[in-house]
């Protein structure tokens, strides 16, 4: 009787090597990042667009306040009693407003007070728009600037320099503005540009958004300004002028 006798060879198993590995993580990472940084871009240009559109309706909700009362609304104050409650601040005799630039006073107007990125929306008027006591007339001109510098824009841009009021979002990095939740203001803006719209004078800057470390400095401000002339037509053709 012959007997066979047979063994089972089996091919030795191999695993990843440390390359290998490594090379299969920074292969995943590559496909992640292909992946999250387009979807990092369109969430900020919703959030872009979404402040955008509540600007729009800021506006809107400014000229029919202005037609409803005669006058535009105060500014909220950023600092001191009653500060950042989205209410308009008046002065002690209650005919003009109590600061010149604050928030925008968004209880008063019945509108959501933050932007996409959860702060409040800054606001100034022209006093001769605010006045109670002595409304705005035909003649009535806003004193408000919104420019875009030469070293911005390549060539001094004038936007309005009668504008009766001004709205704007600090942006993305929130610099200058006062935090929709905590009511603590944010750090203050290092750019030029973005230190202009927070630094409570008559004079904004508007341009295309720049990225930290960009020659004009960092930018990510939305400004929105009011029209005297639509103002003063809107204001016509709801009687309530001349």
């Amino acid at each position: 009787m012959q007997s066979t006798c047979t063994s089972n060879q089996r091919a030795p198993l191999r695993g990843f090597t440390l390359i290998e590995f490594a090379i299969g993580m920074f292969l995943m990472s590559v496909l992640l990042s292909a992946i999250l940084t387009p979807l990092t871009a369109q969430i900020e240009q919703r959030k872009v667009t979404e402040t955008q559109s509540a600007l729009a309706q800021i506006s809107d909700a400014l000229m029919g306040f202005a037609t409803a009362h005669g006058y535009l609304p105060c500014p909220d104050r950023m600092t001191g009693p009653g500060a950042n409650d989205g209410i308009e601040d008046l002065n002690a005799g209650g005919t003009n407003c109590a600061v010149a630039e604050g928030n925008l006073p968004w209880v008063t107007l019945g509108l959501g007070g933050t932007d996409a990125w959860g702060n409040l929306f800054r606001y100034r008027a022209t006093t001769a728009f605010t006045d109670r006591a002595n409304p705005f007339r035909l003649t009535t001109a806003g004193t408000l600037n919104v420019q875009c510098p030469a070293a911005s824009c390549g060539v001094a841009t004038t936007y309005t320099n009668t504008a009766p009021a001004v709205v704007l979002s600090h942006g993305a990095n929130g610099y200058g503005a006062v935090n929709g939740q905590t009511r603590a203001a944010n750090i203050a803006p290092a750019s030029g540009d973005e230190l202009a719209n927070a630094d409570g004078n008559t004079n904004f800057i508007s341009r295309s958004p720049a990225a930290p470390g960009a020659a004009a400095g960092e930018f990510d401000d939305l400004v929105v300004w009011l029209s005297t002339s639509i103002l003063l037509n809107k204001m016509i053709v709801a009687q309530r002028l001349p």
